[in-house]
């Protein structure tokens, strides 16, 4: 429990707001209705919120929120959401019976109890006055005795300040990782289909020529994928174990996003799997999984040898015509995972994609290594620019977590922060 001199029951920073509809309340009165599943990780998701009527809202739909307002999810409080009302609605906001909904006293910041909520040692402390075990609630009774760090009123102002500035920024960074993501499909698309001239120029649609995979440039080679991949190889089918005694081995839960995930691997003697270790530039494919991700590949882009790999994936060798890293691009791309799950059949479970089948799909290849390289280029170029602002977001989430618990808790005074940052 929090030192009591340094900390203040959540009652002496809000009241309740106890504010609900009435039994009088006109049939044709319109508002909004916030329920639990509106509120996500401390945001509410207004397109989740329904316009009711009183005479077509749930029974349960009766309290009022006012901007300002803070959400607390009494239901499941650990796994629900908890958001703030920051603004005035175009309709009277109502919230479901789900939410404490908490109104901050003169002289209190809603923001500062906002961003409380998400501290440790308050959800530690909630969770010692929930009751029940398959649905855990909190009574609002408790949820008013959890303790904050008493700080006084301009200086949670200031502290709120500073998180929702590094909040802001965060949508902010994540908003421009969504147009990338756009602009990054839509690049593959174009390159994988009208490739690239020799003056590095994207080739004009109405200069392509029919082919069996569609209109491509007349130079490309359409043919089965046997034809530029020379080969195929399983991985080991050796038990594997938590032991990080030997080799990581990749499984296929550890190709993700057509790149590889090394955050949950097993391990196998080194002396058993030595000969599976990728290299720089191996394809792996994923050839069992379930529906969505049968046919998923990574490549391996480091210089150092890399984990091996398990009998579920299979490296592709590449003959001299195709580049792995065109082979990789290639197979990612959505109409050829569509293409290629043609041929799954199904197992217990989960579907399987032979690799002699595999090699079946047609593939348009570049005639060129040169445009072949220039593509992959064009494509990283973005790629890399995406995984430049992710590494931001994860900054400016890590700042943000050891801000709050700092400021939030009292442990260092927002001014000196501030003075630092200036």
């Amino acid at each position: 429990m929090p030192d009591k001199s340094t900390t203040k029951p959540l009652s002496k920073y809000c009241d309740a707001n106890m504010q609900s509809l009435g039994r009088e309340t006109p049939t044709e009165f319109r508002f909004r209705y916030i329920d639990l599943s509106s509120v996500n990780q401390g945001k509410i998701e207004w397109q989740k919120t329904r316009a009711l009527t009183y005479a077509d809202s749930p029974s349960r739909a009766r309290r009022v929120v006012k901007p300002g307002d803070v959400l607390f999810s009494t239901v499941r409080p650990g796994l629900m959401g908890h958001g703030m009302v920051r603004e005035p609605s175009e309709l009277p906001l109502i919230a479901s019976t789900g939410f404490a909904v908490l109104s901050p006293k003169e002289g209190a910041d809603g923001r500062f109890l906002f961003h409380s909520f998400f501290l440790d040692e308050f959800k530690r402390q909630v969770a010692q006055f929930e009751v029940g075990s398959n649905y855990p609630a909190i009574n609002e009774s408790d949820l008013r005795r959890v303790r904050l760090g008493e700080v006084d009123g301009p200086s949670q102002t200031l502290i709120a300040d500073i998180l929702d500035a590094i909040d802001d920024a965060t949508l902010e960074t994540e908003a421009v990782i969504e147009k990338l993501r756009t602009v990054h499909i839509g690049l593959i698309d174009d390159l994988l289909t009208c490739g690239l001239s020799g003056d590095g120029s994207p080739r004009e649609l109405y200069s392509l020529t029919e082919t069996e995979v569609g209109p491509r440039p007349a130079s490309w080679k359409v043919a089965n994928l046997g034809r530029f991949v020379v080969g195929a190889e399983y991985g080991t089918n050796l038990s594997l174990s938590d032991s990080s005694a030997g080799i990581p081995v990749l499984r296929m839960n550890n190709i993700q996003d057509g790149e590889f995930d090394l955050s949950d691997l097993k391990y196998a003697p080194a002396h058993a799997v030595d000969r599976f270790r990728l290299q720089r530039n191996d394809v792996l494919f994923n050839r069992t999984n379930s529906w969505e991700h049968v046919g998923k590949a990574a490549i391996w882009r480091r210089d150092e040898p890399g984990p091996a790999f398990a009998s579920y994936l299979v490296r592709l060798h590449c003959g001299d015509a195709l580049l792995p890293e065109f082979l990789h691009l290639w197979l990612n791309w959505a109409p050829v995972q569509r293409a290629i799950r043609q041929f799954a059949t199904p197992g217990v479970q989960q579907v399987n994609i032979n690799p002699t089948n595999l090699r079946r799909a047609l593939i348009a290849v570049p005639d060129t290594l040169d445009e072949q390289q220039a593509i992959i280029e064009r494509v990283n170029g973005v790629a890399a620019a995406i995984e430049d602002h992710r590494r931001e977001r994860t900054k400016l989430s890590s700042l943000r977590e050891g801000l709050r618990d700092d400021l939030l808790t009292g442990r260092k005074p927002v001014m000196a922060i501030r003075e630092a940052a200036e």
